[in-house]
């Protein structure tokens, strides 16, 4: 079975809408920068503008991602970037806007949501439907490329699920997972963030004062924007949230604090540790564990093999920004 059998298309939607409220926006970069063409791939130009117009990108959906530390890994990453597109277009991949569509009812139909719901919950935080929509796209392309070029070749037989489970996973620590309530504040520039940033801290100051946690979010949910992300794991919490919450009692409210999307403060309405499943109820965490690592192993030497087999030029030097 594939894991796109055993897991679905279809990620689960509170961790894809967590993901897009965190990481969908981003700051404008504001260096203006002189164009020039820093790379040739295969038939295909890459010019400074297109490095950065990435760079941009990159930040908005993975801010703590390793190749925003240089722009030479940047650029590394644009050309493979670049290289899975060309193949993309040479093997006839590419998805329809019917496949897009699909895929998006797919979305609303299992988590029972009207489109309207789903539009209005990406307007709420600036992102744009079709973008969206782009985005689910090249989701699709990459997905057709890999299960062809690479899915195929990768097993995981049951004695490799079953020894990682005894040998490893269940000697593992406890799971903490805490369900977790906001009141956000969409911010992009740097006169919205400080604008924001008062309002949020206008509300922290009467939490100080005596008011409740709970209270506050019911009197201020219309005015900002509130969600109920429900129990996370620590594996889903990133940077400033992983921090934040790990200092709040029960029923506290943080103190403001920011992210590439703009101001939050979160609420932690409970948190919960759950102790080793046994080896049924933990089967198919493990296979996927497994499935990824020898994914990425076979992925990297894929990549590599198809940069050796394409015309991959640097032409100068980038300034580092």
């Amino acid at each position: 079975m594939t894991p796109q059998g055993r897991f679905g298309k279809v990620g689960h939607m509170r961790k894809l809408l967590f993901l897009l409220i965190f990481f969908h926006l981003s700051f404008a970069l504001s260096a203006k920068v002189t164009d020039r063409i820093i790379a040739v791939v295969n038939d295909d130009i890459v010019t400074l503008s297109d490095l950065y117009a990435f760079k941009k990108e990159v930040l908005a959906n993975s801010p703590d991602a390793p190749e925003l530390k240089s722009d030479a890994a940047l650029l590394n990453l644009l050309i493979e970037t670049r290289l899975t597109q060309q193949l993309i277009q040479k093997l006839g991949l590419e998805a329809s806007e019917e496949d897009v569509n699909g895929q998006i009812n797919q979305i609303l139909k299992s988590q029972n949501i009207e489109k309207k719901e789903l539009e209005s919950f990406l307007k709420q935080r600036g992102v744009v439907f079709s973008e969206y929509k782009k985005n689910i796209k090249e989701n699709i392309e990459r997905q057709r490329l890999l299960e062809r070029e690479i899915q195929s070749s990768i097993s995981v037989p049951e004695e490799d699920i079953k020894g990682y489970y005894y040998n490893t996973y269940k000697k593992g620590t406890q799971k903490i997972s805490y369900h977790i309530r906001q009141i956000f504040f969409p911010a992009k520039t740097k006169e919205e963030i400080s604008e924001q940033m008062k309002a949020a801290d206008k509300i922290y100051q009467e939490f100080k004062l005596g008011a409740s946690a709970d209270k506050l979010i019911e009197k201020h949910m219309k005015d900002a924007g509130f969600s109920d992300l429900g129990f996370l794991g620590e594996e889903d919490l990133i940077g400033s949230f992983k921090s934040a919450v790990k200092k709040l009692r029960l029923k506290d409210l943080s103190p403001p604090f920011t992210s590439a999307s703009g101001i939050h403060l979160i609420q932690l309405v409970e948190a919960k540790r759950e102790g080793a499943k046994s080896y049924t109820e933990a089967k198919d965490e493990i296979f996927k564990k497994l499935y990824d690592e020898r994914f990425q192993k076979v992925l990297s030497s894929w990549i590599k093999r198809k940069k050796e087999e394409a015309f991959i030029k640097k032409l100068s030097p980038i300034e580092q920004k």
